[in-house]
């Protein structure tokens, strides 16, 4: 499994729709590519890990993820295995949107990757984007209007705020059930 942290960019679109991995992000997917193709159980065939290529999917909120090749089962299991309670209906109507969308993109030798045409009208990036922001999410990239970014931060702070201090701050972390065990008693 490969996974990405801490990287958020304002890349360029260029006339194609085209946007260029920085070199940044390009080493570090190297080296996460390299490390999960060692580690075992490395699920995808060698090749996928030697390369940058990624499945393009809609995402929600107007936003398209980029999946490293060997990360793309999680999205696929999260179809094949829906949470209990789901309408089967609906499901299946996400299941064949998301199908439908989903592309298979290799980067060129510039690190360029074309966004395809209907992932961009999923994600509303029409000719006149000429910005659009990439951010790492743990086992996927987003990409979506940079504005987007933007407005949905300033939307998450107050989420944010609301739980910070009891998952990030390890003495104030509440225990979640845990009960200490009795001592044990001399006998």
């Amino acid at each position: 499994m490969v996974r990405l942290f801490g990287y958020q960019e304002v890349l360029s679109l260029d006339a194609r729709g085209r946007f260029r991995l920085p070199d940044e992000l390009s080493g570090l997917l190297f080296r996460e590519l390299g490390r999960a193709s060692r580690s075992a159980g490395a699920s995808a065939a060698p090749a996928a890990y030697e390369r940058l290529a990624f499945y393009f999917v809609p995402g929600t909120r107007r936003r398209i993820f980029l999946y490293p090749t060997p990360n793309i089962d999680l999205a696929v299991r999260s179809f094949e295995q829906p949470p209990a309670g789901m309408p089967p209906e609906v499901v299946r109507q996400a299941r064949d949107y998301f199908y439908n969308h989903m592309r298979f993109v290799d980067a060129d030798k510039q690190n360029r990757l074309l966004i395809p045409e209907a992932l961009r009208r999923h994600a509303e990036i029409g000719e006149q984007v000429q910005q659009i922001a990439l951010v790492a999410q743990n086992y996927w990239l987003t990409l979506s209007r940079s504005e987007l970014v933007e407005k949905e931060m300033a939307e998450n702070l107050g989420a944010f705020e609301q739980v910070a201090a009891d998952l990030l701050d390890p003495v104030c972390r509440p225990t979640r059930g845990f009960v200490p065990p009795e001592p044990e008693s001399d006998r």
